[in-house]
């Protein structure tokens, strides 16, 4: 067979089984082989699925396995038996596709170079009825903006759908999925396909992926959970592969939505290029998360996280933090383009035991969204004056190494001078009298 199709179940509503079955039986492309793997689901689950099976003419395979193991294993197992078939795919128990589904992605995998390693396409939503989710203009916008990416930021986020075909041999190389990562192994698995190969996006609708279903991950799985876990898988796939940056970045926002933009843009136009941006959201109610989501980048790890507060936050950020060097930032300030370029540069010049590299920021005071030039505080000068909100510690680059991640019981607005003390010892730390960092005040 030319293309092995996993269909892995695990407790699942009748209704949505009979329609999935339904609609791969309607399949115009005939040369696949159906493989279903039954992981421990209810008595229910598996009636449906033997008795929907009987309606199926294609070549197929139930795997009746009693014990729960997850979907990665799930998943191998069911490849381990198509390993002849040189192209891929799995489909979801609850999700509904077109009659060409496979013979288009087919179509395009076989057109396309041999670098290729992944085809996919975009999708329509139903919901938990089945009922066609509004398409809006809205809509099909957010899907060419969010789908349509360079590989490499498969890292930042997964824009790849449920709508997907791939080569064997890259399965192969990628080494199939992973337990690590149990909510998130689509994510995962496509970080590391990637490293293997190029992929091409099918611009056509071609599936239904089902919102809201009772049994659906995302309906059972916390948002915040889902982030932080594929955040994490991101995170490990670069250190395998050496893709460690040498500085980190922790951007702090909530409720940033008129300056997060700004602040954005002012890091990843920097003219120093090797850098990591760990941006936190720490539960804002207004549209700031949508202005992080929307901005494309590779070196984004984006957390969007319920509100926790400044300092348990960054302590969080910390723990995706892979850099040689940390600069810390809010939702409101930004960076002169060469900040990065010239800290970086000086801080590799200096001793080991030196820990903070200090600058200087200048402050701006925003009077109705005009911006009026206020005094530039010296780095130099930081622990030496009362420390307040223009005078706190924010133009600091320190080692990764040195910083302490337990941030527990430190107050909201003192995070920056927590860090600070820390390592606040004068053969610790060195100053560079240039004004690289820009603090927005009210």
């Amino acid at each position: 067979m030319k293309v092995g199709v996993v269909l892995p179940v695990y407790h699942q509503e009748r209704e949505y089984i009979f329609e999935c079955i339904q609609s791969m039986e309607k399949q115009t492309f005939r040369d696949y082989k159906l493989v279903i793997v039954l992981d421990g689901p209810n008595e229910e689950t598996v009636a449906a699925i033997k008795e929907a099976s009987k309606q199926l003419t294609i070549a197929h395979q139930i795997i009746d396995r009693k014990v729960n193991l997850g979907i990665s294993p799930t998943l191998n197992e069911g490849f381990q038996l198509l390993q002849d078939c040189p192209y891929l795919t799995w489909i979801s128990s609850d999700n509904r596709y077109d009659p060409n589904f496979l013979e288009r992605l087919v179509e395009t995998m076989d057109q396309a170079s041999k670098e290729t390693v992944l085809v996919y396409s975009f999708y329509r939503r139903i919901d938990q009825h089945g009922t066609p989710i509004t398409y809006t203009k809205a809509w099909y916008e957010y899907v060419e903006h969010f789908m349509t990416r360079k590989k490499e930021e498969i890292f930042q986020n997964c824009f790849i759908g449920a709508s997907f075909l791939f080569t064997n041999e890259a399965f192969s190389k990628a080494g199939g999925y992973r337990t690590d990562f149990p909510n998130v192994q689509d994510h995962d698995f496509w970080i590391r396909l990637l490293q293997h190969g190029e992929f091409v996006l099918l611009r056509e609708y071609i599936m239904e992926y089902r919102f809201n279903g009772r049994f659906a991950l995302t309906t059972n799985i916390p948002p915040e959970q889902l982030t932080m876990e594929s955040m994490a898988s991101s995170i490990d796939v670069r250190k395998r592969i050496g893709k460690l940056p040498k500085v980190s970045v922790v951007l702090y926002a909530h409720n940033h939505v008129k300056t997060i933009n700004h602040a954005l843009n002012s890091i990843l136009q920097q003219t120093f290029s090797d850098f990591q941006l760990v941006v936190i959201d720490d539960g804002s109610t207004d549209l700031t998360p949508d202005s992080i989501h929307l901005t494309h980048d590779s070196r984004m790890v984006p957390l969007l996280l319920n509100h926790r507060g400044k300092s348990d936050s960054i302590g969080i950020a910390l723990e995706y933090c892979i850099g040689d060097y940390v600069l810390f930032m809010t939702g409101e300030d930004w960076l002169d383009p060469q900040a990065l370029q010239l800290m970086v540069q000086k801080m590799d010049t200096l001793p080991s035991n030196i820990e903070m590299l200090l600058t200087n920021h200048k402050v701006w005071f925003d009077r109705q969204r005009k911006m009026i030039a206020g005094p530039i505080i010296l780095g130099n000068l930081y622990g030496k004056v009362a420390l307040n909100k223009t005078t706190q510690p924010y133009a600091v680059l320190y080692r990764l190494r040195s910083l302490q991640k337990n941030v527990s019981g430190v107050l909201d607005d003192q995070i920056e001078s927590h860090f600070y003390n820390q390592h606040a010892k004068a053969d610790h730390m060195h100053w560079m009298n240039m004004a690289l960092y820009h603090k927005r005040m009210k």
